[in-house]
């Protein structure tokens, strides 16, 4: 099912690359911090062509006084006029896969599949999603698809051009716009806060 879903973006994104517009491109990049000491980097890639719009957000860490861990995740969400039409999300512990989800819109429901488990987790469509907000600040909406989780999670106005995303896990996410896009997303939980702050928009 992966790689059938796979296929039909690849053939999308050449057809259109062939004979459609020419793509669209921007970038955001970031430094990330743990408690205020520097462990890595976040970028966000947007590609539009056409009526597709692709995102990918990648992130790299790596932190431990003894025995240190290195982090890396990839998340590519596909969009078709303003609806996302599949997710797929990979993260990795010191190079070895961790774990793999799939999310799809498949005759009239989202899917998600993780290994061999698949499961139906909501019939709306979705026009909004946490790869999105990095280029869209999210006025006037209460919730938010977050494609890790696979769910719509609340989101609150906290302040001038600032939003708030509680997790499931416990966690917050703060987010600060400027000029439309991210300036600056704070994971908080527990006694622990990663901070993403913007350092170039290509």
């Amino acid at each position: 099912m992966m790689k059938s879903a796979t296929f039909f973006l690849v053939a999308i994104t050449c057809a259109l690359t062939a004979f459609g517009p020419a793509a669209e491109h921007e970038r955001l990049q970031f430094q990330v911090s743990l408690d205020g000491m520097p462990i890595g980097s976040y970028s966000v890639n947007k590609t539009v062509i056409g009526n597709v719009e692709t995102f990918i957000v990648e992130t790299e860490t790596a932190a431990g006084l003894i025995g240190r861990m290195s982090h890396r995740s990839v998340m590519k969400s596909a969009f078709q006029d303003h609806q996302m039409v599949s997710c797929d999300v990979k993260t990795w512990v010191n190079e070895g896969l961790e774990s793999s989800v799939n999310i799809k819109w498949s005759n009239g429901n989202y899917t998600r599949q993780e290994g061999s488990s698949l499961t139906e987790i909501c019939s709306d469509l979705v026009d909004f999603s946490s790869a999105r907000l990095f280029f869209e600040e999210p006025k006037g909406r209460e919730f938010l698809f977050h494609e890790s989780y696979g769910k719509e999670l609340p989101l609150i106005a906290v302040g001038n051009h600032q939003y708030e995303l509680k997790l499931p896990n416990g966690g917050v996410e703060r987010y600060t716009y400027r000029n439309g896009s991210i300036n600056e997303v704070q994971l908080v939980k527990s006694f622990t806060t990663i901070t993403i702050q913007a350092s170039a928009s290509l």
